[in-house]
């Protein structure tokens, strides 16, 4: 049996649907030529606990934690608007997509995942959650300026969707890129 640690993580997934319209916005981005590394969709997600190396052994407790926390959570519904980037758009380091309609929701859910998976031994967050979808990662500040003008001035907002359902992911880190697999999914409430 492999003992090797896993890279895991717990997040909400994004309809095909939504994707689609981030790509299309992604691809009106690229055009600024702006050294930025474009989150793939296939990619795509929104983190709510970052685990990292974890025991293959305790992926049931990281189950039971998750489940825990979303007992008394009902599905609901979340849309995507607003661009914007960490730590701002004067310096931006990531672009990513707000979190409009649900928000609270989701906030109040990740603060249960981050306390259910403590009180399971696994690390706290101390960064103050902050619910997004994260589309570039700024390699070097080529032409980031003008992507960041391009941002201010876009109008951008998807469809709602139901999240029903919460993933926990192993990510393997490659040269090509991370990979992403689902090792399990709890049901909302």
């Amino acid at each position: 049996m492999n003992n090797e640690p896993i890279r895991t993580f717990i997040a909400i997934e994004i309809p095909e649907t939504v994707k689609t319209c981030v790509d299309a916005v992604e691809t009106e981005l690229r055009q600024s030529r702006a050294d930025v590394n474009w989150v793939s969709t296939r990619q795509m997600h929104i983190t709510l606990k970052f685990l990292g190396d974890t025991a293959p052994d305790r992926l049931k407790t990281v189950r039971e934690g998750v489940r825990e926390a979303v007992s008394a959570c009902s599905a609901f519904s979340i849309n995507l608007c607003r661009i914007g980037a960490f730590p701002n758009l004067e310096r931006p380091r990531v672009f990513w997509v707000d979190i409009q309609e649900g928000r609270d929701v989701l906030i109040a859910l990740q603060q249960r995942v981050e306390t259910a998976l403590f009180d399971r031994r696994f690390v706290r967050e101390e960064r103050p959650f902050s619910p997004h979808l994260t589309i570039g990662r700024v390699r070097s500040p080529k032409g980031v300026g003008l992507l960041s003008e391009q941002v201010r001035a876009m109008a951008f907002q998807t469809p709602s969707f139901s999240v029903t359902r919460i993933a926990i992911v192993k990510s393997e880190l490659r040269p090509s890129g991370p990979v992403y697999t689902i090792l399990d999914h709890v049901e909302l409430a």
